[in-house]
């Protein structure tokens, strides 16, 4: 299973352009929940939900509290320490 993430990942990744553009993404704001346990950056959307994205880094963006971004992601399976979200990787993300 964990290498059927990895390959899926790597797909994900190398077939990624980073586009400013984000198409049919998804309006979110930034959290950081690095006071608790095993959290670190998280995506909220609209609707309440958290991501907990796992590719954050892979994206020039300033991290800061509360800022608004849109995002498209794709759900991967798996658990985190952190658990307050679904798991997932970015796809696109842009500052609004």
């Amino acid at each position: 299973m964990r290498k059927l993430i990895f390959l899926l990942s790597l797909l994900v990744f190398g077939s990624c352009s980073k586009d400013t553009n984000c198409s049919n993404s998804e309006h979110a704001e930034l959290k950081n929940l690095t006071g608790l346990d095993g959290c670190g950056w998280v995506l909220e959307l609209d609707n309440g939900s958290k991501l907990e994205p796992q590719n954050l880094s892979d994206f020039e963006i300033a991290l800061v509290d509360g800022k608004d971004v849109h995002v498209r992601y794709t759900e991967i399976e798996g658990g985190s320490i952190c658990m307050v979200g679904q798991m997932v990787t970015i796809d696109c993300l842009s500052e609004d």
